[in-house]
């Protein structure tokens, strides 16, 4: 009985609120978020890996694996703009049942330099996305013979489940600004971000059993973000807010974190890399808060966050939403790209 209200209880969120997944640290997966980041930051090419484990401690959790790598195109050949490409993949899973959705995704985006320090990118993405579900670890009243549950018993049921594929689109536009290219290694620098993506145009339906249709509801996504040096300090401070209303949900979230240079490259050997450290914390309105650091060394970053549940799903988690991880290479070092060049005042 327990494994059989877990399955209905997955399939009933997943089924009625037809909700995306989502990301405590959302702006490390920053093409999830909105088509128009694909390429939009300090450097060539940029790779993530994202893992997500939510809800563990009442039974089967969700669990999300993501890999997304963008870059620019003619960053150094094009005066008044460049191209940013991206793709992202990403598994879910939850319940006794398996239930998945596996997604990948193709972004392209028209990066504008509207002047020495104002941006506009307009963005696409589309997507091929496919559910399943595994039946087999499914529970039934027709199983139990009367003293014992028996797995091997039939359960009766007329229920086919198959997997579904479908196509996705969705668009988004982001604007930034940035003070200046050489002020990345002193971090007095003041840099924003601000967008809308507008995700599932079509609304693709991603039925699980024959002849039941379940469309995806439109989402908006609303964000900004900013990094805010102090002058002639080595500390700065990044806040940043989302939004996401999709069909009846509603979904808040902001955070900020403390950055602090623990280390800036040797002016003469070049031998010591650039070294920071965030600490902070996110805070998802109604249902979590995630304290949060993130490691930046030269090239390379990790950032961890863990979930502390706090709405009345509490009673069952005892307040213990999840963890999740997320790692990050920029190429060449986003600490030094462009220096002194245009093209490194847009981003941070």
């Amino acid at each position: 009985m327990k494994h059989f209200l877990n399955s209905i209880f997955i399939l009933i969120s997943l089924s009625i609120t037809a909700q995306d997944i989502h990301f405590t640290m959302y702006d490390a997966m920053p093409i999830i978020t909105n088509p128009a980041a694909a390429g939009v930051f300090n450097g060539d090419v940029r790779g993530v890996l994202n893992y997500r484990n939510q809800w563990a401690g009442i039974g089967n959790p969700y669990k999300t694996y993501a890999f997304m790598i963008d870059g620019g195109l003619f960053k150094n050949k094009w005066k008044n703009g460049y191209i940013g490409t991206g793709l992202n993949m990403y598994r879910d899973v939850a319940g006794t049942t398996n239930f998945g959705t596996t997604k990948i995704s193709l972004a392209l985006s028209s990066v504008v330099y509207l002047d020495d320090k104002n941006s506009g990118v307009v963005g696409l993405l589309g997507s091929w996305a496919q559910n399943s579900i595994d039946p087999n670890n499914l529970e039934w009243d027709s199983q139990f013979n009367g003293q014992f549950f028996d797995a091997s018993a039939g359960s009766n049921e007329t229920m086919t489940f198959e997997s579904n594929n479908y196509f996705d689109f969705s668009a988004g536009l982001l604007w930034a600004y940035g003070t200046g290219a050489k002020t990345l290694s002193s971090h007095d620098e003041f840099s924003m971000k601000a967008g809308v993506a507008f995700y599932h145009v079509t609304r693709p339906s991603r039925e699980v059993e024959f002849g039941d249709i379940d469309k995806l509801y439109s989402k908006l996504a609303f964000h900004t973000e900013s990094h805010i040096g102090l002058s002639n300090t080595k500390l700065a401070f990044r806040p940043k807010f989302i939004a996401y209303l999709q069909g009846p949900s509603r979904e808040f979230s902001g955070g900020i974190l403390f950055r602090y240079m623990l280390r800036e490259e040797s002016k003469y050997t070049g031998i010591f890399r650039e070294m920071a450290i965030s600490v902070g914390g996110y805070y998802r309105v109604g249902d979590a808060f995630a304290p949060s650091v993130e490691f930046e060394i030269a090239s390379f970053a990790i950032g961890f966050s863990y979930d502390l549940n706090v709405s009345d799903l509490t009673a069952a988690t005892g307040g213990n939403g999840g963890p999740e991880i997320f790692i990050r290479i920029i190429n060449p070092n986003p600490f030094t790209y462009g220096r002194g060049t245009r093209s490194s005042a847009r981003f941070n």
